[in-house]
């Protein structure tokens, strides 16, 4: 087998999507719930690294 050289970069990615307005509609419910969950999962990650 051939050796692979690790290497290191970024990738742009870019997403074109056609969606319904009752997937949307979910999808910013989830967000929502997202955003105010975000501190909490914050706190038991560094609680983790203690």
């Amino acid at each position: 087998m051939s050796e692979m050289s690790e290497k290191k970069g970024k990738v742009k990615l870019t997403l074109e999507l056609e969606i319904n307005e009752e997937l949307m509609d979910v999808i910013k419910e989830g967000m929502t719930k997202m955003h105010w969950k975000m501190p909490e999962m914050m706190k038991r990650g560094e609680e983790e690294k203690k």
